[in-house]
């Protein structure tokens, strides 16, 4: 009757810990030997009983990086003569990769020395890839919030997807415009020397794992590179790297319009299974997210920039009309004034009366000319940018009282007339920004060239502008950013200190013969 019960018991504990995923051990430290509950040789990938169970199986089984700490916490946990815990990895005979919590205590014999140490290890390879996953998606989505480049973004996603697949290599690649080839938009640990080589290749029936992903626009999972035809003519790159496995899956919009494709390697022959097809569709999906909010990022710059480019055109169009047929019909209507004038002798009240008129057709003209220039100042495309920016720096002192000391290292240049023009309305933004919230004394701006740049800092003595984030930023440092990044540029906004406020510019420099031959003229 007790053995019964015995045998009940036991199949109950080998029911629990199945469903539990929790396995149960004993190593015997006078004698070596090691036993192991069924679940434990399930977790470990071996049918129960199996094979004997050995320190050096149990080492060996461990990913190479882990042995040196597990040994350290089992020695330690000796000499403590107390419980332990600590989390392991283990690789399995197919090569997949578990993590284990183990939990143990010391048992000492009755000489008070160590006899055996047992204990618990319970899978938890699930629900720790499912926080790594939560953690890296999170991660990308912050980033990609925050205004990360692309590229960073996809480094995200890359790395906690390498991760929680130990072992593995990841890339994305993203389609061209034309839908017809592939580049690389992520893959930090694949080798260099075979990026460089797929970089820009076709896609088609037979492209590799991702060429024939996005060419089909569906999964295409090839467990061994050496053997599979859709591989014949990219095996050679992949050969001297040993990678022998590749996943790739496309990559669409919420449209189902295909964006690239996510790719995980391996250096063995493996067929994906259903964890790691979750893997590759959620890196996908996040990777599409990021994707498609950065193209529509990049279609809404392109848009203001146009915006932007035709209000130029209209300022340019406005200011010299103003400045030509206004100014020309008020300097005819001056000169006519002043003949009338010398043709009335005698008359003191009519000369009088016309004095007055030519006085107010000067102050016309100065208001003509002045409007003008504040939409479009013929200098900056007459001359150029330093003697633009000269010229503004001279008319804000002269309105406001406040001093606006200019110094330029760099000669004049004929710059792209885009990107000059880009750089006059940030600084003109900068000092309106001075006028209406900094109560500056003294603004110094500093123009100067350094490695194919073109710096450009404008720095008061006032208040100093607020600590917030770019994202919380007035529309006017919103603007001023903007404009900079339009030109492949930056413009970063802080606090000086003691007080005041820094706008520094920095943009690559572009000349008109560049931008003729972009626009292929």
């Amino acid at each position: 009757m007790v053995e019964v019960k015995s045998e009940a018991l036991a199949r109950q504990l080998d029911a629990a810990q199945a469903i539990t995923h929790v396995g149960s051990w004993e190593w015997d430290i006078k004698t070596g030997s090691v036993s192991w509950s069924d679940e434990l040789y399930r977790i470990y990938g071996l049918e129960p009983r199996s094979r004997s169970v050995t320190l050096e199986l149990f080492l060996s089984s461990l990913l190479p990086e882990d042995r040196d700490r597990i040994q350290g916490e089992i020695q330690g946990a000796i000499a403590r003569k107390g419980r332990f815990s600590y989390r392991e990895r283990i690789v399995r005979p197919d090569g997949s990769v578990r993590v284990l919590d183990t939990i143990g205590e010391v048992v000492c014999g009755e000489d008070g020395a160590p006899a055996s140490l047992l204990g618990t290890c319970r899978d938890v390879t699930d629900a720790v890839r499912s926080e790594r996953l939560v953690a890296g998606e999170r991660e990308a989505l912050e980033k990609l919030a925050a205004g990360a480049t692309l590229g960073d973004v996809l480094s995200v996603i890359v790395r906690f997807i390498e991760d929680a697949s130990p072992g593995s290599f990841a890339s994305i690649l993203l389609l061209d415009e034309t839908g017809l080839k592939l580049y690389t938009g992520a893959a930090p640990h694949l080798p260099a020397a075979y990026s460089k080589a797929i970089d820009g290749a076709a896609i088609g029936p037979s492209a590799g794992s991702c060429g024939t992903a996005a060419f089909r626009k569906e999964p295409v999972f090839v467990s061994d590179i050496t053997t599979d035809p859709l591989w014949t003519d990219y095996r050679h790159l992949l050969e001297p790297h040993g990678l022998r496995a590749c996943w790739s899956i496309p990559i669409f919009t919420v449209e189902g319009r295909v964006l690239g494709t996510f790719a995980i390697y391996h250096k063995d022959p493996r067929v994906p299974d259903p964890a790691s097809r979750e893997l590759i569709e959620r890196a996908a999906h996040v990777a599409g997210i990021a994707i498609e909010r950065r193209q529509l990022d990049e279609q809404q710059r392109a848009l203001s920039a146009r915006i932007e480019r035709a209000r130029e055109e209209e300022r340019t169009s406005i200011s010299r009309e103003i400045h030509d047929e206004l100014g020309q019909a008020l300097t005819a209507l001056k000169l006519d004034v002043a003949w009338v004038a010398r043709r009335a002798n005698g008359n003191d009240e009519l000369r009088a009366k016309l004095a007055e008129m030519a006085n107010a057709t000067d102050v016309i003209l100065q208001s003509v000319r002045r409007i003008s220039a504040e939409l479009r100042p013929g200098i900056l495309d007459a001359i150029g940018l330093r003697a633009a920016l000269e010229w503004q720096a001279e008319e804000f002192t002269r309105r406001t009282g406040t001093p606006c000391v200019m110094r330029a290292d760099a000669g004049e240049l004929q710059l792209d007339r885009e990107l000059a023009t880009t750089v006059f309305r940030i600084f003109q933004e900068a000092l309106t920004n001075v006028t209406r919230h900094a109560s500056a004394t003294q603004v110094d701006v500093r123009l100067w060239l350094e490695r194919g740049q073109l710096c450009l800092d404008i720095a008061d003595d006032g208040v100093g502008v607020p600590e917030i984030s770019p994202r919380r930023s007035t529309l006017g440092l919103l603007g001023m950013r903007e404009r900079a990044r339009r030109c492949g540029g930056e413009c970063a906004i802080r606090r000086r200190e003691p007080r005041g406020t820094l706008v520094a510019l920095t943009v690559p420099l572009r000349f008109p013969s560049e931008r003729d031959r972009e626009l292929g003229t």
